[in-house]
């Protein structure tokens, strides 16, 4: 289970936001397992473009640039708490 940091850049205005996924770990993202255009995709839907030699896409459906920012391991305790306080949805039920 691992949580996304996505930095989003929408003309001059960059923000963050999250997500986070079930299905593998930091360490499969770090050995390129977890590729960075899935993680985007899987997200905000659509196809995006990598920019050359960056690791920022960009997204013709959100007009946006979107990149990870980071990948980190998180517990189902953690989400919680991201949970409560509004950063990402988490039903430990689901």
């Amino acid at each position: 289970m691992f949580l996304v940091t996505y930095k989003i850049q929408d003309g001059e205005h960059e923000y963050f936001d999250y997500s986070w996924f079930s299905m593998g770990t930091q360490s499969d993202y770090d050995a390129g397992v977890i590729k960075d255009k899935v993680l985007i995709e899987e997200i905000y839907g659509g196809e995006v473009e990598q920019e050359e030699e960056t690791n920022k896409y960009f997204s013709r459906d959100w007009d946006t640039y979107i990149q990870v920012y980071s990948v980190q391991d998180i517990t189902p305790k953690e989400l919680d708490v991201l949970d409560k306080f509004g950063v990402v949805h988490y039903d430990d039920t689901e």
